[in-house]
């Protein structure tokens, strides 16, 4: 019966071939070929490997087909998949086992250099993943353990070669049966800088962010943290190159889950004078921890080094560059800016120095407010404010001093920042505050001169540079969490609804001061309702006041109030109430993401604090601090806070369960390699 079986299942297998070929062999041909097939084999290995494996080769087709019938189990891909390994096998054989016609490397390097391939090799990718799977299941010698190609003089292992290729699934497929790949070098020579360099080298040198992510998730992370340290491996990428570049943001998240590490406090640590054997012991140990870690190590070197990955305390450490927590939080990898590592590592700092300072600030700028707001608000009262006459004029003078002397520390401020962020300074939306910090200290400085020449419009610009300084409190808004999670929020309201609001409004408001104005021709009189400039300002104060245009309609003809009514009805009852639906949509949704807007601010904010051109008052030397142990506890309150999915009346055990659902994802448990097991 299963012959029965086999059989109907190659027959219909066959016809459905037949069908899709378009072609009717007779059986005679077919039992021809067959005749021949012990000739014909060894040719079409040949002709096959030339055109790349094409499927519809006759004794191709029929090796398929018996391999199908052979086993129920068996599907027609997976039987066509293993006829190719055992040609490309049969061609290694024949050729006389010669290196450059091993199964592996013609997969992996005659493959993807085709020409049917040489755009996008990662077409590709699939189809060698299954085949390189089914070689290295075939391979009981271990032949591939610890396979080099030597025709190159780099001796490149399988690994290197996906490495550069970017085949993230053949690199998993490779890492299953031979994880010990990840860890050996290429052989030294002039080509390569007489360099030795892991598969991950060779991913970061192509920027291959996928296979470079996976490649780290499968090392070890004192291994990872290793090669962005001090630079001492010659990694093509340093940490920092990797942050700013605008393809690598998978690889900068898995290099902060590196940063992460349990804390067993009844297991051993590692040290570096432990016996090889001893190290093992505790890996083991460590790796077949069943339970979860009821505290956790973060590691903020990298993140506190400068551009070599030195850290604070090195003899070379370059304390005029910028972080690399500086970095993130100028880059647009969210994934980056909400991890663990980074919210910690801000926290940390933002209590340790960060908010003393930045109210330190907070203070001062409100001080400078009021010596300003009694400078021109009492200025203002006076016929001639150039001259001071008594004691309240007196205090008057010795404000405005001291307002002039603020106000250049303040630009000098500004331009100190300029030269320190660069392009940084100019990216939405922080560019906002920075207008308004330009516009405030330039027009307060323009008054100055209009005063003595006695111009009128001095109080014009000191009215626009009064208010422009007084928005710039919303600058210092994150002092407190309540104020500045309020600020950010408005602030993405303004930013996004206000403005595509204003857009349709002006719309609408030009096409009705054109009408009306037009209209008003019908009463032989444009002037009637007072000027164009009175349209206009009527338009305006029907979306603020929300009252009509106009407060008689009798002296209009139907034309203007027909004009005024439809204005009234698209601007209060259709604009407005739009307006107010999407305000409270995107409250809501500003409201989601307040905590990661303060957050990222607090990392602005801490990073221009701590790049100080001083180095005795620069904060980042001062306060810096190589790891931190923190419990599961406290990583639930700062991690869960403002979290929408998270419900206020969750249990302690919830939030614990969900934070440990979290830390799972960052921490890596590295299985031990099969050597390691059988000592």
């Amino acid at each position: 019966m299963a012959e029965a079986r086999s059989a109907g299942k190659g027959s219909y297998v066959s016809l459905s071939l037949e069908d899709m070929r378009g072609s009717k062999r007779s059986e005679n041909d077919s039992e021809d070929t067959e005749s021949k097939k012990g000739t014909v084999h060894s040719i079409d290995t040949r002709s096959f490997m030339d055109d790349y494996l094409i499927e519809f080769n006759e004794v191709f087709r029929r090796q398929v087909r018996e391999k199908y019938c052979s086993t129920e189990e068996t599907s027609w891909s997976n039987a066509a998949d293993e006829v190719k390994v055992e040609i490309l096998i049969a061609r290694f054989e024949e050729g006389g086992r010669q290196l450059s016609d091993d199964p592996l490397l013609v997969l992996l390097k005659k493959w993807p250099a085709s020409e049917m391939f040489s755009d996008n090799p990662r077409l590709v990718e699939a189809e060698v993943n299954r085949l390189v799977k089914i070689i290295l299941c075939k391979d009981e010698a271990k032949k591939y353990k610890f396979f080099r190609d030597k025709e190159e003089l780099s001796w490149k292992t399988p690994l290197h070669l996906v490495a550069e290729l970017n085949f993230t699934s053949v690199a998993q497929t490779i890492l299953a049966h031979y994880p010990g790949q990840l860890y050996i070098t290429t052989n030294p020579h002039t080509g390569n800088d007489n360099s030795r360099g892991i598969p991950l080298k060779l991913a970061l040198k192509r920027c291959n962010d996928e296979v470079s992510t996976l490649l780290i998730e499968h090392m070890k992370s004192e291994r990872v943290l290793r090669l962005f340290s001090d630079n001492v491996y010659d990694i093509p990428l340093s940490f920092q190159e990797l942050v700013k570049h605008p393809n690598m943001k998978k690889t900068v998240v898995a290099v902060l889950n590196c940063m992460v590490s349990p804390d067993w406090r009844h297991l051993p640590k590692f040290r570096e004078d432990f016996s090889s054997q001893m190290k093992k012991d505790i890996e083991r140990a460590w790796s077949s921890e069943p339970s979860d870690p009821i505290s956790y190590q973060f590691y903020f070197k990298i993140l506190d080094g400068d551009e070599y990955g030195r850290d604070p305390t090195h003899d070379e450490f370059n304390w005029m560059s910028k972080s690399c927590l500086f970095l993130i939080a100028n880059s647009q990898n969210k994934e980056a800016i909400q991890h663990p590592v980074i919210r910690q590592l801000v926290k940390r700092k933002w209590i340790k120095y960060g908010h003393f300072w930045f109210s330190v600030l907070t203070c001062l700028y409100l001080l400078f407010l009021l010596l300003l707001s009694f400078s021109l608000l009492y200025g203002a009262t006076k016929p001639d404010p150039t001259k001071y006459q008594g004691s309240a004029d007196g205090l008057r003078m010795i404000c405005e001093i001291f307002v002039v002397v603020w106000i250049v520390a303040y630009i000098a401020d500004e331009i100190n920042e300029i030269n320190k962020e660069r392009w940084s300074y100019f990216k939405v939306p922080q560019v906002y505050f920075n207008l308004f910090d330009w516009l405030g200290l330039i027009l307060i400085l323009i008054v100055i001169p209009l005063r003595f020449l006695r111009h009128e419009g001095q109080w014009v610009v000191a009215s626009l540079g009064f208010f422009f300084n007084v928005l710039r409190l919303f600058k210092y808004s994150c002092v407190t969490r309540a104020t500045g999670l309020y600020t950010k929020t408005l602030a993405r309201i303004v930013y996004r609804d206000i403005t595509r609001f204003s857009c349709v409004f002006l719309v609408v408001f030009l096409a009705f001061c054109g009408a009306f104005f037009l209209s008003l021709r019908t009463t032989s009189d444009v002037k009637v309702f007072g000027g164009f400039d009175i349209v206009m300002l009527s338009g305006v104060r029907a979306l603020v006041e929300q009252q009509p245009a106009a407060d008689d309609y009798t002296k209009f003809k139907w034309l203007p109030v027909f004009v005024l009514l439809m204005y009234m009805m698209a601007v209060v009852v259709i604009l407005l109430n739009i307006l107010i639906a999407q305000m409270s949509s995107t409250y809501s949704e500003a409201k989601k993401n307040a905590r990661l807007q303060y957050d990222v601010y607090r990392m602005l904010i801490i990073t221009r604090l701590e790049h100080s051109r001083f180095h005795k008052f620069n904060l980042r030397l001062n306060y810096y601090q190589v790891e931190e142990i923190i419990d599961e506890m406290t990583l639930a309150k700062d991690l869960l806070e403002y979290n929408a999915d998270i419900s206020p009346w969750d249990t302690v055990e919830e939030k614990l369960d969900e934070i440990r659902a979290i830390m799972r994802k960052i921490i890596k448990r590295i299985p031990l390699l099969d050597e390691d097991k059988e000592r």
